[in-house]
């Protein structure tokens, strides 16, 4: 009899686990289609030729790769003044759509609301991963209204493809550092490479996950091992961009050559000087980088204050929103921007000194330090503000609930 109630136990336990694992499913569902919901609002109702200058480059830098073979950005000529990786990818909807004699932006624009409303599952993953599944919900939900990255999804720019690219690596990277796996790493390293190809920016941090694991919680050389794989892996896309770079442009060009005109943009405090001196500099990555070290040396203060507050202030001030007044409707939720960075930034601050989400904290804030090496802009916000509302679920989560904190060993 003992026995019989035994195994009744465990087939209810087991009940319990399915029926948890079905309401999970279903609640990841429901968030993910009212995402696309959202994003298909926004598709359908922006006209195809509302477009910004780098949405009409984009267009035709294209247009002129299929029919031509020339990758150029605003140049007949071939160049590599942006990676590859948004072009490559305007270039196979446009190959399967047809493009003439208009583009198939509406393709392009229902396709990346798929990818963005797909990213909530990636949000969450990583949330659950960092702390729990109540942080994964929460974050996946914020990121799923958020106004920007449902509005964004209408605009023909890189920030919807990169933000999947580039969360799906970090949650690969997690993984990675949990199951110290060669091949994770190696997947990893191949999908970082397919994040950098998009947006060039985070191409330092790839080393940086390794550092932390090795300085703070193993110093086993195994760890330089994955490194090498994660290496290996991105050099499998970062190869043949170099290749082809140095057979069409006949000199070596490691991201591109529009990475120095931020930097240097954003070397003048409060953009002070900035028109007049930016021309004066035939390689405006060496010019910026002039400009800074020189301005710390001579103006620590007002340098200090320019690449901390005066930028962080530009950036995350206002959220990059410019739907037109059609779209009103996702106002009321405007606010939500300045509750995320609020609560984000102390979350950050809070979870430096707590090891259970240390390094999701100080990746967080490395990425942020980066970004402010450049010119400050609410749409370079775009691929941080994820972080920042996981960071934010986090500590609600403590704040509330205080669940138990778990040690993933990163």
């Amino acid at each position: 009899m003992n026995n019989r109630n035994r195994t009744a136990d465990v087939m209810s336990k087991n009940l319990t686990d399915k029926q948890k694992t079905y309401i999970e499913a279903v609640l990841l569902l429901f968030i993910i289609l009212f995402a696309l919901l959202l994003r298909l609002l926004f598709t359908f109702g922006i006209p195809n030729n509302v477009m910004s200058p780098d949405e009409k480059n984009y267009d035709a830098m294209t247009r002129q790769l299929l029919d031509t073979g020339v990758f150029g950005y605003m140049s007949v000529k071939p160049n590599a003044y942006v990676t590859p990786g948004y072009p490559l990818f305007l270039a196979a909807v446009y190959a399967v759509f047809g493009y003439n004699p208009t583009s198939p932006l509406m393709q392009v624009k229902i396709i990346q609301s798929v990818i963005s409303a797909v990213t909530c599952l990636i949000v969450y993953l990583i949330g659950k991963k960092v702390r729990n599944k109540f942080t994964g919900f929460i974050s996946a939900l914020v990121y799923a209204i958020y106004p920007t990255f449902a509005w964004s999804s209408s605009l023909i720019l890189t920030e919807v493809l990169y933000n999947f690219f580039f969360l799906l690596y970090f949650y690969l990277q997690l993984l990675t550092l949990e199951k110290k796996s060669k091949t994770f790493s190696m997947i990893c390293g191949i999908i970082f490479a397919a994040a950098i190809l998009i947006r060039p920016l985070a191409f330092p941090l790839l080393v940086i996950p390794y550092i932390y694991y090795f300085w703070f919680v193993s110093r086993n050389r195994y760890i330089i091992k994955l490194f090498g794989y994660s290496l290996l892996g991105s050099l499998v896309l970062m190869v043949p961009w170099w290749a082809r770079n140095i057979i069409s442009t006949h000199r070596f060009i490691l991201l591109a050559t529009q990475t120095g005109n931020p930097l240097l943009a954003g070397a003048f405090p409060y953009f002070e000087k900035m028109n007049t001196s930016v021309t004066q500099f035939k390689d405006q990555l060496s010019g910026g980088l002039q400009i800074i070290i020189n301005g710390f040396l001579t103006q620590p203060l007002l340098y200090l204050k320019w690449f901390t507050i005066g930028k962080l202030n530009i950036i995350f001030f206002k959220p990059w929103f410019y739907p037109g007044n059609n779209f009103s409707f996702l106002g009321s939720i405007v606010p939500i921007h300045y509750f995320i960075i609020v609560l984000g930034f102390i979350g950050l601050l809070f979870w430096t000194v707590r090891k259970n989400v240390r390094f999701f904290a100080v990746y967080t804030i490395m990425l942020t330090c980066l970004q402010l090496v450049f010119i400050p802009e609410p749409r370079y916000a775009y691929s941080i503000i994820p972080f920042l509302i996981i960071a934010a679920a986090c500590l609600l989560d403590y704040i509330f609930f205080r669940s138990r904190e778990k040690a993933p060993g990163y």
